[in-house]
């Protein structure tokens, strides 16, 4: 995952098939993503294949939903 205060360079030069910014401060590779988990009132937080944490914006939910397909 990258992780950075501006992430737009990264946003509009990664593949967007491959890529998702799911948070102001986070972009992930969607091949990383093990599982996406349900963290307090509507929020959630995804869960990397080497076990790291990830917050999930508001914002970010539905355009990883999208990018997954689900």
């Amino acid at each position: 995952f990258l992780k950075n205060k501006t992430l737009t360079f990264y946003e509009k030069n990664l593949d967007s098939s491959q890529f998702v910014r799911v948070h102001r401060s986070f972009m992930v590779k969607i091949q990383e993503i093990h599982k996406i988990e349900p963290y307090e009132k509507d929020s959630h937080h995804l869960i990397l294949r080497n076990g790291a944490k990830i917050p999930v914006s508001k914002t970010g939910l539905p355009k990883l939903k999208s990018v997954l397909g689900i």
